[in-house]
């Protein structure tokens, strides 16, 4: 149970030094009492008794076999005077003349144990301070074997979700590996039947099978990152120096052919490579600028920006769309977060993987919004 953990909360020796304090015996003891055994859970010993914490009793040996059915305090200032002769008879083999013993509750209200204090000597008790004062100490016991409960559960199911979050992460990444080959052959073969094709409708089928399939590959990509980096994999990178302009302008025109009437002002300016991952920054750039398509207005301009300051690779893209509420904006990077325009497209792991992404190649990105402008902007060293 665990009021035998309880010798571990410093509130309850504090208690213990209390009772012997106030009624100048010299052992206090909170005791685990069951139908068989009472078991020292906290010792404040001053009278070398010898008592140690988890020493355990025969129940019928101590009088708190009483309190066990009866849950009722006994209080006895000199057992020479006390008239009950079970009582006499167990507390006189051991040598011990007074004795306060009250009952501990759990939160529940079921019996756990006592509050107990016990000497050699007689003792002069006012049983109208010793009742209230026992009662109100043995409430604040209750209060702690509650708190240590609710801590025990607060573990246990800590534990239970962290083994359920890997096994769910592990179920991921085998899911989203063993999707990848077929979704594969699917592409390809939709992007040669488009290229052998003349028939307009034909074309326009196997389009739209192919850029369902690059979607779903996106998708399944960052499904397969997000696992590897909560199973402890991380994000591998394969660095190489890189010019990455025409990277950006590749996956521009990629997005861009979905929806060609989309104006888009491009300023980039990168007169150096750029030691990076080029298929992790594609993923980067993908997500970004896929991102600003997807929340802006048709109407409005999507403006990138790209260049190369003081030692580092900056890429900036701005779009104009609905303002993001600030609640949403702080979580932005965390995984499945999505706006609520967004919340029934996609896994909201793009731009949590981006961030991951940037901040293995020692960079940062972040979001800034006002007056319905969005920009991203995300650096990393060159």
């Amino acid at each position: 149970m665990t009021i035998l953990q309880i010798d571990s909360v410093s509130s309850i020796k504090n208690i213990l030094e209390t009772v012997c304090a106030i009624t100048g015996m010299g052992l206090g003891v909170v005791a685990h009492v069951t139908e068989r055994q009472w078991i020292a859970c906290s010792v404040r010993d001053t009278i070398g008794i010898g008592l140690r914490v988890g020493q355990p009793l025969d129940i019928h040996s101590t009088i708190c076999s009483e309190i066990f059915n009866q849950h009722e305090p006994i209080i006895i200032s000199d057992i020479d005077l006390c008239s009950n002769s079970r009582w006499k008879e167990k507390l006189s083999r051991k040598g011990f003349k007074s004795y306060i013993s009250f009952p501990v509750f759990d939160s529940d209200g079921t019996f756990v144990g006592t509050l107990c204090a016990l000497d050699f000597k007689t003792t002069e008790i006012e049983q109208e301070k010793i009742i209230p004062l026992f009662k109100t100490l043995s409430e604040l016991i209750t209060f702690h074997l509650g708190t240590l409960d609710k801590l025990k559960r607060t573990e246990e199911l800590l534990l239970e979700e962290r083994r359920y979050s890997k096994r769910r992460d592990t179920l991921l990444s085998v899911l989203a590996h063993d999707l990848n080959n077929p979704l594969s052959a699917i592409i390809s073969l939709s992007q040669f039947l488009h290229n052998k094709t003349e028939d307009s409708r034909e074309k326009r089928t196997t389009a739209i099978i192919y850029d369902a399939g690059l979607r779903m590959k996106g998708l399944i990509g960052n499904i397969l990152d997000f696992a590897r980096g909560k199973l402890g994999g991380g994000i591998n990178l394969q660095k190489s120096p890189q010019i990455l302009e025409p990277l950006i302008v590749d996956i521009l025109k990629e997005v861009h052919a979905a929806d060609p009437e989309r104006d888009i002002v491009i300023d980039i300016q990168l007169d150096q490579p750029v030691i990076c991952d080029s298929g992790r920054m594609a993923q980067v750039f993908s997500n970004l600028i896929a991102n600003a398509f997807r929340h802006s207005n048709n109407s409005s301009s999507i403006y990138i920006n790209s260049s190369i300051q003081s030692d580092r690779f900056i890429f900036k893209i701005e779009n104009n769309g609905q303002s993001i509420p600030l609640y949403i904006l702080k979580n932005l990077f965390k995984p499945f977060v999505r706006t609520k325009n967004n919340e029934g497209e996609g896994l909201g792991l793009g731009l949590y993987i981006s961030k991951e992404i940037i901040i293995a190649h020692g960079g940062e990105v972040d979001v800034q919004c006002q007056d319905g402008k969005v920009t991203f902007t995300a650096w990393i060293p060159v």
